[in-house]
Formats: C-alpha cells, sequence, structure tokens
C-alpha cells in the first residue's frame, strides 16, 4: 500500500444520489486506516488498493438501489473485508460477500465505488469465506479473480442489472 492520502470525496456519509453510506462502512473507512498503519510493519493490512481487474462493471443508478439488488441476490454486507481504496483514491462505498450457507468454503466478494454521479462501479472476486477458512482468507489463497469477475457478471444479468463495462481500468 503506497502513502498516497486517501480521497473521501463522499465526506464519508453520504454519496451523490442522497443515499447514505451505511454505518458498517462508515466505521470500516474511520477505523481500518489506522488499524492498517499498525499492522503494516508487522507484514499485516487492513486496507489494500482494488486490483483494476475485479471490475465488472458499472451499474447505472445510484447506490440506495444498487444494495437493494445485492440483498435479492442473497448477498449481505460485509463487515470483515480490508478497506478498499480505488487506485484513484476513493474509498470503498460498501462491502458485500455472497455465500451459500454461513458454513460455505467459498464465497464472492463485491466491493462498491462511487464516483460522484447516480452510479456504481462493481469489483468482485471469489475467495475463501473468512467464516469457515479464516487463515486462508487473510492469506488471499484461491483468490480467484476471473471467477469473481464472470460469477458477477452472471449474477448480474441473470437479475436484470443493467451494467456497463467502461474501461478496464477502472
Amino acid at each position: 500500500m503506497d502513502d498516497s492520502p486517501i480521497d473521501d470525496r463522499d465526506g464519508g456519509h453520504e454519496v451523490a444520489d442522497g443515499t447514505a453510506i451505511d454505518l458498517t462502512t462508515r466505521v470500516r473507512r474511520r477505523v481500518l486506516p489506522t488499524l492498517h498503519r499498525i499492522k503494516e510493519p508487522l507484514g499485516g493490512f487492513a486496507q489494500c488498493i482494488q486490483h483494476p481487474d475485479e471490475y465488472v462493471g458499472t451499474v447505472q443508478y445510484g447506490l440506495g438501489e444498487f444494495r437493494s439488488d445485492l440483498e435479492a441476490m442473497s448477498f449481505a454486507p460485509e463487515p470483515v473485508a480490508s478497506l478498499k481504496v480505488h487506485r484513484d483514491g476513493r474509498l470503498s462505498a460498501g462491502s458485500w460477500a455472497r455465500r451459500p450457507s454461513p458454513l460455505s468454503t467459498w464465497q464472492l466478494h463485491v466491493a462498491l465505488f462511487v464516483d460522484g454521479t447516480d452510479t456504481v462501479d462493481v469489483f468482485a472476486h471469489r475467495e475463501y469465506s473468512w467464516l469457515r477458512h479464516p487463515y486462508k482468507h487473510y492469506t488471499a489463497e484461491g483468490w480467484d479473480t476471473t471467477g469473481g469477475v464472470d460469477r458477477m457478471r452472471s449474477l448480474l444479468s441473470r437479475h436484470d442489472v443493467a451494467f456497463r463495462i467502461d474501461r478496464p481500468d477502472r
């Protein structure tokens, strides 16, 4: 993680469409950068740069409506995840996971970013569930970017959630 400043453009509480950032995300935005500074010298982390290869697409409406779509697709807010920082400095506006059951081996993890408009950039990867395999999850063993992106695009299409694929570097 580089030392570039974090850009909290939405003020940490509300995004362009007036949707409030949920309490879990607000707490994660406040606590995890400090925790990261403590853990990093010891070889750990609590925040990371969002990798552009995980870009799924851009949903063409606001965060509040998209959160409802995620719930309809059986995603739940994910409080135990590193804070994702977009390459342009934006902080994630939410972290969500989808597991067939709480004790599933794998989970589909998505990170959401708003960009000052009524759109949401969606990023995804497939990984070991931290509930069942905490060490494998933390060390990113089995991390699957391509599988996560493909699965999320499939879910969006199957649930009639319109999205566009703008730029591979988003």
